[in-house]
């Protein structure tokens, strides 16, 4: 089993552990038992930290043993200056915002074990009980701004993400590095499948485009199956066979119900969740394509002209 370590002081903020432990505890109900992850909370001090809205949570302490046997950490952002005051009414710190971004800061020119050993300017080694502190991880990651980010550290790799989704988005980036960008988008239709909003539920939306009140099983089995084999070829023979209807019967039914044909239902479904993976900023383009089943980056940049007049630099530079 995979340690992952998750940094927390006080005031941190409990939806972005809450995602955090919810992504880690899908992903081990997807993955192989071999491959399954334990999520270890950590302090300064250790015992219970009392997040921005005073629920308390147990720790560990983060000492130099414990830091080192880790496979993974996250620090979690500490955003301390939206509660300052009690009943604080200021606009909210764009760090809360609803966004998805995923920032690489690069490798480090050492392990986790020795990134973690940094507790003063003199880089000295800590006692092997030596506190670490956030200000610890703040002379380690200069280019992380912990009052805004979260990050996580693997391997020698690092990246950032802020808001109330970066532990989701931390934990995709930890899945997709380890298991395979295949394996990242599997646990994001588990992920949606979980909360009604995940980037403004791209995949989940299009697909109620299609829907109506009072849809049958055969249409509604017919989209869950395209959103889950955009990779594959989906053609409306093999739908019609999954409904036991023949492909004429099928087409009829599914546009009375729906409003569109099959052929087009596919095309704007893997269009819709190909955005959805370019806004996100964490695949290729090449990699986006093919995971979506598009011939290749040309074709997919068909698509998006044909549904939203813009290319896929374009929402990715958004």
């Amino acid at each position: 089993m995979k340690k992952i370590g998750c940094f927390i002081a006080t005031g941190f903020n409990m939806l972005t552990l809450a995602r955090l432990s919810a992504a880690v505890d899908l992903a081990n109900s997807i993955y192989p038992k071999n491959k399954a992850y334990r999520l270890i909370l950590l302090s300064s001090e250790g015992g219970e930290i009392y997040s921005a809205c005073k629920l308390p949570v147990n720790s560990l302490k983060a000492i130099q043993p414990t830091l080192q046997s880790l496979n993974s950490l996250f620090i979690m952002e500490n955003n301390q200056t939206l509660f300052k005051q009690e009943g604080n009414k200021s606009a909210p710190d764009a760090s809360l915002s609803e966004g998805h971004k995923v920032t690489f800061i690069g490798k480090q020119t050492t392990t986790l074990s020795d990134l973690l050993s940094v507790t003063d300017p003199n880089n000295a080694l800590p006692k092997s009980d030596a506190d670490f502190q956030l200000t610890t991880f703040m002379r380690a990651l200069p280019k992380v701004d912990f009052n805004k980010e979260s990050a996580l550290i693997l391997n020698k790799q690092v990246w950032t993400a802020n808001g109330v989704w970066a532990g989701i988005d931390l934990t995709l980036t930890l899945i997709e590095e380890e298991l395979g960008a295949a394996a990242a988008m599997q646990l994001i239709a588990s992920i949606e499948s979980l909360f009604n909003k995940y980037e403004n539920n791209s995949q989940l939306a299009v697909l109620q485009n299609f829907s109506r009140h009072g849809n049958s099983d055969r249409i509604i089995t017919s989209l869950r199956f395209i959103r889950e084999n955009l990779r594959n070829k989906v053609t409306i023979t093999h739908l019609a066979e999954l409904t036991n209807l023949s492909p004429r019967q099928f087409s009829r039914l599914f546009k009375e119900e729906t409003g569109t044909s099959p052929a087009k239902a596919v095309a704007q479904i893997r269009a819709e969740v190909a955005r959805h993976h370019v806004v996100q900023n964490r695949l290729s383009i090449d990699k986006i394509a093919s995971f979506c089943g598009f011939s290749g980056p040309k074709s997919m940049r068909r698509a998006f002209l044909k549904f939203y007049g813009a290319s896929p630099c374009y929402f990715r530079q958004k």
